[in-house]
Parts: structure tokens; C-alpha cells; sequence
């Protein structure tokens, strides 16, 4: 029940000013098998998760962060203590109606909380994603079993995010789900049974909102010259490290004028094209801007992704979510079942 996987920047996609760079979601060691994209369109304010398929790519999951500027005092919504906690609340949607919210609940340090939206009480929390302290080296992916009024929750980690080793076959980030208890395999099962390739969504979703918070807050430490701000390579240069293009700026500039047009055609949810469920909107055209500092594509990937036929296996394809959510751990579920037809990756 385990299931790794590595990220890194898209080595296909031009870069675009002012959005961030488009990432790849890989099985780890693999780095030519682009299970997902993950596009970012108007100003990083609408962000597409799409994963190849025999008709195109198709987005399976979008995301809603709050524009930069919304952001009380500083520019990115993962500094922690500078901001309303409205401007801090990732929306997130995906097929088969199912939403949730990214919300970072951190001071010191970002902790990033997922719910799922309740009409009648607050919101039903899914699981947390945190750094065991500041200065730690990875993040931690939990959740909270609770066995009873009067028993304290028990802390379930069942993940973590962290860097890759740099190398030949290295870089990236990996995210790894552990998969090695029952406790631990019950987050398959969050979503209801048969539903394990929307928890996929939902915990990658997690991580690349993350990513994301990290590359905002790189860039404003090591802001780029003027010159690559601007789109222009500097002087007697070509570009970034190793030829890539200079880093352009992560600022919002505010409301383009009359005739602009937004790179995004489509915004619908469309139903599963095919027998594998992957429900899909009409992918984005906008492109990823050029990575900053420490961010590389996959080794060894100069040319252009997999071909439009390939589709990853995943897992099971069910139903959609339950109405209410019911918190993994013991005796709420368990593992999913070992012959269920749709199994969550191993790689």
C-alpha cells in the first residue's frame, strides 16, 4: 500500500512571466512516467492538476489560492502570522463534486490543514502537513484517530515530503506515502472505498500547494536583477545556471487592460471519459515560468514527455465520496480490501 512519488519542474513548458513553473508528478525512479502536470494559469490564482490520457490531457483537480496581494504585509501566503486567515484558505476541487480546502494554520511555521466542507458544523478535517519542528528537513503528512470521548486522538503519520539526494538519477522532491500498518494504509480509505485515486488527488494537491508556498518564499529571498524580473536575459549571459532562463518576477501585476485575455480555455468539470474514471475539464494553455534556484527538471529530461497514450495505473476507480466524512484509524475502516480491484500505486 505504499505509494512514492517525486516532483520536479517540467523541463517541456516555456516559462511565463509572473506565474510559477509548471511540475511534474513522477513515480519515484522513474522520471520519464508523467503520472500528473501540475499547470499554473491567471497569476497562480487558478492552478490545474491534469494527467495524460488517449484523448489529451485531463484535469482531474483545480485549485483557488488567493491572490498575493491579498496578503496583509507580505506577498506569499505561507509566511506565517502576517495575514487573515481568509487569505490563507486554498479552495480545491476535483471530479466526482468532491471539494476540500487547503487552510495554513501555522505561526511559526506553515501547518497546512485539509477539511472537507460541512453545511451544518465546521469543517470535517482530513489530515495535517507540518514540519516536526522549524528546522526539520521534511515535512510530516498526518491525521488524528480519535477511539472516544474521554481517549486522547492518536497521531497517525503516514507520509512524508522532503528532498531528494542530489545525483545522476536524484533531485526533485518525493513524496512518499508509507503504507506500512493498518493505521497507516486507512488514509486510502478517507474518502470511502473504492474512491483511493481522490485521496491521491487530494495528497498531492497538498504537496504541490506546498512546493509552491516554498518556491514564493525562495524567490523573495533571492529576488532576480531587473533585467530577468522583466523577461530580458542580463548582460553577456545566457540566462540561469546551466542555460536555463533567468527566474522572472512572482508579483501580481494587477488587472491586465482592455483586450487581455486570460490564458485558461474552459473551466467546466466533464465526466470520466473512459472506463478508468478520470474525471476531466478542458486543460489550461498557460505554461510554468522557468524554475528558480534549486529546482531542476527530471535527470536526463530534454525532450518531451511521454506520449499522449500513456495512462498510469492507479488506483481503484469508484463511486463518489461519502456526504459525510468518517476519520480513518482504528475500527473506522481499515485497510482497503487486498483483492479491491483498484489498488493505490506501488512503485
Amino acid at each position: 500500500m505504499a505509494a512514492i512519488y517525486t516532483v520536479y519542474t517540467s523541463p517541456t513548458h516555456p516559462p511565463i512571466p509572473n506565474h510559477l513553473p509548471t511540475l511534474i508528478v513522477t513515480p519515484h525512479g522513474q522520471p520519464s512516467n508523467i503520472l500528473y502536470s501540475y499547470l499554473h494559469t491567471n497569476f497562480n490564482t487558478e492552478n490545474y492538476l491534469l494527467t495524460p490520457s488517449p484523448q489529451g490531457d485531463l484535469c482531474v483537480a483545480k485549485l483557488f489560492p488567493p491572490r498575493a496581494n491579498q496578503t496583509a504585509g507580505k506577498t506569499t501566503a505561507s509566511d506565517p502570522g502576517h495575514s487573515s486567515s481568509a487569505s490563507r484558505v486554498v479552495r480545491c476541487e476535483a471530479s466526482r463534486n468532491l471539494k476540500w480546502s487547503i487552510t495554513n494554520t501555522g505561526v511559526l511555521s506553515p501547518i497546512y490543514k485539509l477539511a472537507l466542507p460541512s453545511p451544518d458544523s465546521s469543517d470535517l478535517p482530513l489530515f495535517q502537513i507540518s514540519k516536526p519542528n522549524p528546522n526539520a528537513a521534511f515535512w510530516s503528512m498526518f491525521y488524528f484517530a480519535y477511539a472516544g470521548h474521554n481517549i486522547p486522538p492518536k497521531r497517525i503519520e503516514f507520509g512524508k515530503i522532503q528532498k531528494n539526494p542530489p545525483g545522476p538519477n536524484g533531485g526533485g522532491t518525493r513524496i512518499s506515502i508509507t503504507g506500512k500498518t493498518p493505521e497507516e494504509k486507512a488514509v486510502w480509505q478517507t474518502l470511502g472505498e473504492g474512491n483511493e485515486d481522490c485521496v491521491e488527488w487530494v495528497v498531492l494537491c497538498a504537496a504541490l500547494n506546498l512546493l509552491d508556498d516554498e518556491i514564493i518564499k525562495a524567490a523573495e529571498k533571492n529576488p532576480p536583477p531587473p533585467s530577468a524580473a522583466a523577461g530580458v536575459p542580463a548582460p553577456g549571459g545566457g540566462g540561469g545556471p546551466g542555460g536555463r532562463p533567468a527566474p522572472v518576477s512572482l508579483r501580481d501585476p494587477g488587472p491586465q487592460p482592455t483586450g487581455w485575455s486570460p490564458p485558461v480555455q474552459g473551466r467546466g468539470m466533464m465526466p470520466p471519459p473512459n472506463a478508468m474514471g478520470r474525471g476531466g475539464m478542458p486543460p489550461p494553455q498557460g505554461r510554468g515560468m522557468p524554475p528558480p534556484q534549486g529546482m531542476y527538471p527530471p535527470p536526463g529530461q530534454g525532450g518531451p514527455p511521454p506520449p499522449h497514450g500513456y495512462m498510469p495505473p492507479g488506483p481503484g476507480r469508484g463511486g463518489p465520496p461519502p456526504q459525510g466524512y468518517m476519520p480513518p484509524g482504528p475500527g473506522r475502516g481499515g485497510p482497503p480490501p487486498q483483492q479491491q480491484q483498484g489498488q493505490p500505486r506501488r512503485f
